[in-house]
């Protein structure tokens, strides 16, 4: 009877384990843990290209978190930000990064949490060391195919894109513009097929495991060879003595080349130009399938990097009188120099500060931890505020049942002539989330100016955290920046306590809002770059959880967000979700120069946050949550 006993009590424990890996348990957790740390000993000194600078300097793991059946997370924090001196224990971020860990475990995540350090030389080679993070999440998900997202914490390079796409066109035309042999068109039958900058980021490359994208990877300075031809006598757009080549130089990207062509002599001094076909070099067989081809995630990236955002007026800029930037209280004040050669400029003004970068990230995770524990949702309310593209409220209504009924009148802002005013005023209101659409750059957003300055300074709250040079004088006034919304504003919003304070989901549709500032010349190292970016301020000064946005002049917004986010996806999942609307859609097949616009979005903030059930399932309970 013992026996027989022993062996029910064995097969049972042996069903147990099977129903828990099935679940995703502890076997899931394990299996995660033992393929992170093979990783980091694999890769805890990495030189990928072999020239004695290894882009990966070290890797360690400090903890990990067991989860619940629902994935695993990467959690991977700067080295340089686990490491606090006994005068700055205040501003230790390890608290509040395992209160995180805590937090994904609670949320059914299995988290690892492992420190980095990363080359941080003046070689410009963010993309190698992009590949090789890449290569440490790919040994990984081998391992340990239920990776769902890796959230990088502090300041780590993105990839920038270039494509080339052979584009049929007939509109106006200019060849050889400026010289003797310049000839121009109203409109033309042409073809152009000249690389550009695609986007910056473009976390694509670092969430498709299986991609290409070491292929496509070119480190040095490189000329790309384009063409402009005119075929104003062919409609085929093949015979012409009417083109004219160009070259354009990047460094450090990653290249998408969908624009090739051969050509060969032709009779009467022409040229014959045959377009070889998209070939679609990063996408994988699987990725061919589609009616679009295009490259696919496997997991999703977050980032939550307050560094650029943590910058202070320079206390050394002095002027005449020994006044600084800021006053006795700490608010911005006019300066007058003896000669107006003597006036500092923009990027002189302002320098990095360790300390309210790590103040930003305390603050960050002290608002994701509070948000994923409150249940009262009355002031988490659909927002959206546009020029001239429709509004995003009757999207969130749509999709999430707890909005169905939401009366938003108060929130839902569209009028071509939108002023800085009314955004000011809309972001003082309580939402939860937000969406932005207006003409954008790296470092601002526009609307009109407002009507009144002053009402506009008051509903900032005061003079913002910005100076315009004024002949002799440098002047913190908000007149100057007329409807432009920057680093500025957005500071003085927050240092004035004019935000609602409610934590906020963002949906930017503007042009190049996540582009960091020099991105193209300058490594993600240089003080230079990625200064004032304006999405990574709304995400540290604006109560941001997280938030989706476009590194690329475009007109997209990802289709099916609100909707994967209604029915409990993550704000990953519905980034990832894009990709597959797009690689589905036959008719943007057609579109060559715009069908690959998924590469363009990215996502910083936290990607594994969902809405809570209480949105998703109103009336249902806090076991329910998704």
């Amino acid at each position: 009877m013992r026996t027989r006993a022993a062996l029910i009590g064995v097969w049972l424990l042996a069903i147990g384990s099977l129903v828990q890996a099935a679940a995703g348990g502890p076997d899931t957790y394990a299996r995660f843990r033992r393929a992170s740390d093979n990783a980091f000993r694999r890769y805890t000194i990495y030189d990928r290209d072999g020239d004695g600078q290894p882009e990966i300097r070290s890797l360690k793991r400090l903890g990990s978190r067991r989860g619940g059946g629902q994935g695993s997370v990467l959690v991977l924090i700067e080295e340089r930000l686990t490491r606090t001196s006994a005068s700055d224990r205040p501003l230790d971020l390890m608290p509040a990064v395992r209160t995180y860990l805590e937090d994904l475990g609670r949320q059914g995540l299995n988290a690892v949490l492992a420190s980095v350090r990363l080359y941080d030389g003046p070689q410009h080679q963010d993309g190698l060391i992009v590949l090789a993070l890449r290569d440490v999440l790919r040994s990984i998900y081998e391992r340990a195919p239920d990776l769902r997202a890796a959230m990088l914490i502090g300041d780590f390079p993105t990839p920038f894109l270039v494509r080339q796409y052979y584009w049929p066109r007939e509109d106006g035309l200019t060849l050889f513009a400026g010289t003797s042999r310049e000839k121009a068109w109203k409109a033309v039958r042409h073809v152009r097929s000249i690389a550009e900058p695609v986007a910056s980021p473009s976390d694509i490359v670092l969430a498709d495991l299986d991609g290409n994208w070491d292929l496509a990877y070119r480190r040095d300075p490189e000329r790309l060879g384009g063409l402009l031809a005119a075929f104003p006598d062919d409609p085929n757009r093949e015979l012409t003595d009417t083109y004219e080549r160009t070259a354009e130089q990047f460094e450090d990207f990653f290249f998408v080349q969908d624009g090739m062509w051969t050509e060969a002599s032709a009779p009467g001094g022409k040229r014959r130009f045959t377009f070889s076909g998209e070939f679609n070099a990063e996408c994988t067989a699987a990725d061919r399938q589609q009616v679009n081809v295009l490259a696919r995630p496997e997991i999703s990236i977050g980032r939550i990097n307050a560094r650029h955002a943590g910058v202070e007026p320079n206390p050394s800029i002095k002027d005449t009188a020994g006044r600084g930037l800021l006053d006795d209280a700490g608010r911005p004040q006019a300066l007058e120099f003896a000669d107006e050669k003597d006036v500092p400029g923009q990027e002189a003004l302002w320098v990095r500060s360790e300390q309210l970068e790590r103040r930003l990230l305390q603050e960050y995770f002290r608002r994701n931890h509070a948000y994923r524990l409150t249940r009262d949702v009355s002031s988490f309310r659909p927002a959206s505020i546009t020029t001239e593209w429709d509004s995003s409220v009757p999207d969130m209504k749509a999709a999430v049942a707890g909005w169905k009924d939401e009366n938003a009148s108060d929130l839902d802002l569209k009028d071509l002539h939108l002023t800085a005013l009314d955004f000011a005023t809309w972001m003082s209101r309580p939402a939860f989330a937000r969406a932005i659409k207006g003409h954008s750059g790296p470092t601002g957003f526009g609307f009109d100016p407002p009507a009144s300055v002053e009402a506009y300074t008051a509903a900032v709250g005061g003079a913002p955290w910005w100076w315009t040079k004024d002949g002799r004088r440098l002047v913190p006034s908000l007149g100057p920046l007329k409807g432009w919304i920057n680093y500025g504003v957005i500071r003085a919003m927050y240092e004035n306590g004019k935000l609602s304070g409610v934590p906020a989901l963002y949906f930017h549709t503007g042009c190049e809002a996540m582009t960091p500032a020099h991105y193209e010349r300058e490594p993600y190292t240089s003080p230079r770059h990625g200064v004032w970016q304006i999405a990574e301020s709304l995400l540290m000064f604006g109560d941001g959880l997280a938030l989706v946005g476009r590194g690329k002049v475009f007109y997209d917004e990802p289709r099916e967000f609100w909707a994967v986010m209604g029915r409990g996806g993550s704000f990953g999942d519905a980034w990832r979700r894009y990709f597959d609307v797009e690689g589905a859609d036959a008719e943007l097949a057609k579109d060559g120069i715009g069908r690959k616009r998924a590469y363009f979005w990215s996502v910083i903030g936290d990607c594994t946050l969902q809405l809570p059930v209480e949105l998703v399932r109103p009336g249902s309970g806090p076991a329910d949550q998704p």
